[in-house]
C-alpha cells in the first residue's frame, strides 16, 4: 500500500498565479472588465478576495480488502492567509466596470506599490472571492457622479512613491500593500474612515484579514493635501483638500453630529451622523467655500513618480503651520499644547511654545506613528506633546507633563524595531557582555 502526499506549492499568491495576466499599470490607463456583479450606474464598490493561501493535497489509493475494496480518495485542505481589497467603479454605462487596485511593480512582490491589473473577472468567475461587493456610499453632500470622478482622478494622480510590503500583522513594519491602496483611495475622496463598512457574510475566511486596510496610503501620494481650516459664523469648521496644482479637490464642513452648519452664503446644510458634509469644487464655490486657499507644500511640489527608491514611510503628511500647508519634514519638531480638537474633521491644533498654531491630521498621524489608539488618547485638549519626524524618516511622539507617566507606562502597540535600534541594542548587549565577562574574570582571579 502506498500513501502519497503531494504539496506542489504549499503557499500560493495571486501575484504568482497566472503571472502572464498580472501587470502593473504605470501609464494612467483605465483597467476595464465586464460588470459581473451587475452593479448599478455610478457606483463605487469594495470587493475582497484571497491573496495568499496554503493548500495540502493528499491522494489515498484504493485499498483491496478481500471481498471488497475501499475506493481511492483525494483529500484537499486549503486555508487563506490574507486577503486583497480592490474597488470596482461604474459610470452611466453599466456593461463594464473600471477596476481600481494596487500591487507590486516587480513580479517577485517587491518594489513600488503601483496601480495594477489582476485578472479580477477570471477570479470572480472561478469563485475566488471573500464577500459580495460592498457599495461605498458617497460622502454626505457629494453626488454619485462626483464621487466616481474623484475615485478615478485619485487613481490617475497616484505617484507610486510608496514601498510595497506583502501581508503583515498591522503596523508591525513600515510598508503598504494593495489594501492600503484601496482604502487610501477612498480616504483621499472624502470618505471618513469610520464610514467604511466592514465585510459581512464572508464566503471565505482570511487568517490575517486585510491588515493593510488599517495602514492606508497617504493623501499626498494621490497629490492631495490639507488646507487651512476656517471657523464659520455658527462655530462649525470648514477645510479644503487641494489637488497637486493647488486647485480645490473637495471641501469638508464639520460640526455637531446630525446638526446643521451655516455656509458663508447663508445656506444652512444638514450634517451626517459623523457631523460632516462634503462639497465638490463647483458646489463649494457656489457656497463661497473654501474661505482660504493654501499653496502646495514642498512634498507635493517635489513629488516623484514611480521612483526606483520608493519611500518606506514618513515625510508624506501635510500639516498646517500658521495657516500655511507644510510637510512634516525630517528633523522638525513641534512642542506645545493641544488647544483644539475637531473629531468631525479629524484634526487637532497644537499651539507651540513660540505661539505658532500647528494643525495635525489625526488619522494620518495615527497610521504613520503605527499606533492610532495612542494618538487618539494623547491628542486631547490640554495635553502637552512633541510631534516630529526623525532624520531617518521615522516619526516620533512624546508626551510631557501629566500625560507623560500614563503614556510611558501604558500599553503601546508593538512594532518591529528600527535598524538603528537593532544596531544600538546589539552594541549595548555586546558591551554589557564584555563588562560582565571582565567582572567574572576579575572575581575568579581574585579568589585564587
Amino acid at each position: 500500500m502506498r500513501l502519497q502526499a503531494r504539496v506542489p506549492r504549499f503557499a500560493t499568491s495571486t501575484v504568482e498565479v497566472e503571472a502572464q495576466s498580472n501587470r502593473p499599470v504605470l501609464d494612467g490607463s483605465d483597467v476595464t472588465i465586464p460588470n459581473r456583479w451587475k452593479l448599478p450606474p455610478n457606483t463605487v464598490a469594495l470587493i475582497g478576495r484571497p491573496a495568499v493561501w496554503t493548500a495540502l493535497d493528499i491522494a489515498l489509493p484504493a485499498i483491496p480488502l478481500g471481498f471488497t475494496t475501499i475506493p481511492a480518495k483525494r483529500l484537499r485542505w486549503e486555508q487563506d492567509f490574507g486577503g486583497h481589497l480592490f474597488l470596482v467603479v461604474t459610470g452611466d454605462d453599466t456593461e463594464n466596470v473600471w477596476v481600481v487596485e494596487g500591487g507590486p511593480i516587480k513580479p517577485n512582490g517587491t518594489g513600488n506599490l503601483v496601480p495594477f491589473d489582476y485578472p479580477e473577472s477570471d477570479f470572480a468567475a472561478r469563485g475566488i472571492v471573500d464577500f459580495d461587493p460592498i457599495t461605498i456610499s458617497p460622502p454626505n453632500g457629494l453626488s454619485a457622479k462626483s464621487f466616481v470622478a474623484l475615485v478615478r482622478d485619485a487613481q490617475r494622480a497616484y505617484d507610486g512613491d510608496q514601498r510595497y510590503l506583502a501581508i503583515e500583522v498591522p503596523f508591525l513594519r513600515v510598508g503598504r500593500d494593495s489594501n492600503s491602496y484601496a482604502i487610501g483611495i477612498l480616504l483621499s475622496c472624502g470618505v471618513d474612515p469610520r464610514a467604511i463598512p466592514k465585510p459581512r457574510g464572508e464566503m471565505r475566511w482570511e487568517w490575517t484579514g486585510y491588515p493593510g486596510a488599517e495602514d492606508p496610503v497617504h493623501h499626498a501620494n494621490f497629490g492631495a493635501y490639507l488646507g487651512a481650516p476656517t471657523r464659520l459664523a455658527d462655530g462649525s469648521l470648514e477645510v479644503a483638500y487641494h489637488a497637486a496644482d493647488g486647485a480645490v479637490r473637495l471641501v469638508v464642513v464639520g460640526g455637531a453630529p446630525n446638526g446643521t452648519a451655516r455656509l458663508p452664503d447663508g445656506t444652512d446644510v444638514r450634517l451626517d451622523g459623523l457631523g460632516r458634509i462634503v462639497f465638490a469644487p463647483d458646489d463649494a464655490n457656489a457656497h463661497g467655500l473654501p474661505s482660504r486657499h493654501t499653496a502646495p507644500p514642498q512634498q507635493i511640489a517635489a513629488r516623484r513618480f514611480f521612483p526606483s527608491d520608493p519611500a518606506p514611510q514618513g515625510a508624506q503628511i501635510t500639516l498646517v503651520v500658521d495657516g500655511e500647508s507644510a510637510p512634516l519634514a525630517p528633523g522638525t519638531n513641534y512642542r506645545g499644547t493641544i488647544v483644539d480638537r475637531h473629531d468631525a474633521l479629524g484634526i487637532a491644533t497644537l499651539r507651540t511654545e513660540d505661539r505658532r498654531d500647528v494643525v495635525l491630521p489625526l488619522a494620518e498621524l495615527g497610521v504613520e506613528l503605527r499606533d492610532p489608539k495612542r494618538v487618539d488618547a494623547l491628542f486631547r485638549v490640554g495635553t502637552e506633546l512633541t510631534v516630529g519626524l526623525r532624520r531617518d524618516r521615522h516619526p516620533k511622539l512624546a508626551a510631557h507633563g501629566n500625560a507623560w507617566a500614563q503614556d510611558r507606562f501604558g500599553w503601546h502597540r508593538f512594532h518591529a524595531p528600527r535598524p538603528s535600534e537593532i544596531v544600538g541594542g546589539t552594541a549595548l548587549g555586546i558591551g554589557l557582555g564584555i563588562v560582565a565577562l571582565a567582572g567574572v574574570t576579575w572575581y575568579v582571579r581574585r579568589a585564587e
